[in-house]
């Protein structure tokens, strides 16, 4: 009866120990939307052969990407520098290290540095197996 006393208060130790565990694991939403940027809503999205791809791109200084476009869902997060995004009717968004910009589908744009140091960023695609990244504008 003892050992079953002693080993019943080991095992109450031992629960009680590890239900009291502390994680030091911090977590913080940094994007949670249903729409790019310029607020146009993400469609219901069917993707027969889904592949998702995770870019790290570094744009130097006073570097200006080429006119292009994205016909998948992508999503970059700036971890560090500053850019500005430019469609080509000339609406323009900035962003700056540690934010994430929802990018444009299928509307033509392109990224410049505007800050003095490169840019690093991370790009997040999600979309049909084999579809393009991105399309340069012709």
């Amino acid at each position: 009866m003892v050992n079953v006393l002693k080993s019943m208060i080991i095992l109450f130790v031992i629960i009680f120990c590890a239900a009291n565990v502390s994680y030091s694991a911090e977590k913080e939403v940094l994007l949670k939307t249903t729409s790019t940027w310029d607020n146009t809503e993400y469609k219901k999205l069917k993707i027969k052969t889904p592949e998702a791809t995770v870019l790290k791109i570094i744009i130097g200084v006073n570097e200006e990407l080429p006119m292009h476009k994205h016909d998948l869902v992508n999503i970059a997060y700036v971890k560090k520098g500053t850019l500005t995004v430019v469609t080509d009717d000339n609406k323009s968004i900035t962003i700056k290290e540690g934010e994430v910009l929802p990018e444009l589908i299928g509307t033509y744009h392109y990224g410049k540095n505007t800050g003095n140091e490169p840019v690093e960023l991370i790009v997040f695609y999600l979309g049909k197996k084999d579809t393009p990244l991105s399309v340069n504008k012709q």
